[in-house]
């Protein structure tokens, strides 16, 4: 089979592929899939800023951790 004739067997069988999803997504239980994954995308990206929230919050007590250190060593070394 030469390179033409397979980028045109691919490209067809992507518009086919292509149109057949799309008349899925048209039915009544592709509208519902659709509306199941818009639920579940909006689970994930709550989950995932709940997440975010939380890693800040630990990266902000280390950085206050951090600082109060350093200032303790910067007046142990003054000190001595």
């Amino acid at each position: 089979m030469s390179e033409n004739s397979k980028f045109i067997s691919g490209l067809l069988l992507g518009a086919l592929a292509g149109t057949a999803l799309a008349l899925y997504l048209n039915t009544e239980k592709g509208k519902e899939l659709l509306a199941s994954l818009n639920i579940e995308a909006d689970h994930i990206k709550e989950e995932a800023q709940e997440g975010y929230g939380h890693v800040k919050e630990g990266v902000d007590e280390l950085l206050v951790k951090a600082k109060n250190l350093v200032k303790e060593l910067e007046q142990k070394i003054a000190e001595a």
